[in-house]
């Protein structure tokens, strides 16, 4: 672990007023992917889910339970099933259109290559695309925080409470490449690349909202201050295109615009409600009406819990506003939302900037202890990230 910190990324603080052009994100993103430096942080994320992978194996044969936990077959896969049945057929029943088109187009795209099953095909995809979200999350927190804090980023996003879908055929990892890459493009004021890459994002999940309006919000700050010519006007026009495009495609096809509100409230139960059932689930945990509550309920309440701390820390540690307000945003998106309170974890895995203060913290200690601290972990993560979701409730 102690390569990271051979190569030294620049300053951590960008003059506001520059920018980068595509050219020079792309020369990042091949170093990203070329240099040896980033082969170690692609190591530390990967190794850090096989540790996870084996110790479930060792797990699962204790318990004397079925392997279908690990390689997320039905009754276990959840969305994966979703995604496979749209990636193989296309959309074809009502509750099809709240999976948004890009990861099964990928998927579909992988088994064609690669001559694998979908099953398999959709893993191998949340691999890649998990890899690549590690690299994008370590240049914003090397960015940030300095290349050590960086790495231990990747470490602990490796390691979240429902890790788990950054390895199944689920969408959310690459949204979270998406995310990552763009917020790094907007450290930089590389305002195209920011925008096209919130456009993908919007083919991947709703939750890319969140990007788009940060893409919105920082391109409106540098126009009123009359930064950088056009760009900032291209990209955040070019960045809410991709989620458009698909509402407008599911409204055509249902025959009113709102048609994708409709789908997630009447046949997925999701709506935004303004926070009531955040606050619903926390006055039951209270007042006692959450009876004997899981430990995925315990969870999901003690990450709700968190994000305001979280936040405050981002502040107080004059983190970039960019990445506040990115995160401010999907934590109102995701704690403002009618939902199933055991999928909160997941859905604020792409709000990973919250944890740079802890990362960077965490890089003060020694290597030696650092990997300690995370193979331990990521033993442990087989049973909170792995196991618990797969078998008690929905990750």
């Amino acid at each position: 672990m102690a390569a990271v910190v051979q190569e030294d990324p620049g300053p951590a603080v960008q003059d506001p007023g520059s920018r980068t052009t595509a050219a020079e994100l792309a020369a990042t993103f091949r170093r990203a992917v070329l240099n040896r430096t980033n082969g170690v942080t692609a190591g530390v994320y990967l190794g850090l889910h096989l540790i996870s992978v084996l110790s479930l194996l060792w797990l699962l044969h204790v318990r004397k339970q079925s392997l279908n936990v690990l390689v997320h077959t039905p009754p276990h896969a959840w969305d994966s099933t979703f995604y496979i049945e749209v990636a193989r057929g296309g959309y074809q029943r009502g509750f099809d259109y709240a999976f948004f088109p890009l990861y099964p187009v990928l998927l579909r795209g992988v088994e064609t290559v690669s001559g694998l099953s979908y099953l398999q095909a959709g893993v191998l995809a949340s691999v890649i695309a998990g890899t690549v979200a590690a690299l994008g999350i370590r240049f914003v927190g090397e960015r940030v925080a300095g290349p050590r804090a960086g790495l231990v980023l990747v470490a602990l996003f490796a390691l979240a409470p429902t890790a788990v879908v950054q390895v199944a055929p689920y969408g959310d990892v690459l949204f979270v490449a998406f995310a990552a890459w763009a917020l790094h493009a907007l450290l930089r004021r590389a305002w195209l690349t920011a925008g096209v890459l919130a456009f993908f994002g919007g083919l991947t999940r709703p939750s890319a909202s969140a990007l788009i309006a940060t893409v919105g919000l920082v391109a409106l700050v540098a126009i009123i201050r009359r930064q950088d010519g056009w760009r900032p006007w291209a990209g955040a026009a070019i960045a809410p295109l991709g989620m458009l495009g698909y509402m407008a495609a599911v409204g055509r096809h249902f025959g009113h615009l709102d048609a994708y509100f409709k789908v997630q409230r009447s046949l997925w139960n999701n709506w935004f409600d303004g926070g009531a059932t955040t606050f619903d689930e926390f006055s039951k945990l209270v007042d006692g009406r959450l009876d004997n509550p899981s430990t995925m309920e315990l969870i999901a309440i003690l990450a709700m819990v968190t994000v305001p701390f979280l936040l405050a820390l981002m502040i107080r540690r004059a983190l970039p506003w960019e990445l506040v307000a990115y995160c401010a945003l999907v934590a109102v998106l995701v704690l403002g939302s009618h939902r199933s309170i055991t999928t909160t974890p997941r859905e604020l895995m792409p709000a990973f900037p919250l944890l740079i203060p802890v990362a960077r913290t965490l890089s003060r200690s020694g290597t030696r202890g650092l990997v300690v601290c995370f193979v331990a972990a990521a033993v442990m993560s087989a049973w909170f990230a792995w196991y618990l979701p797969i078998q008690y409730g929905v990750p």
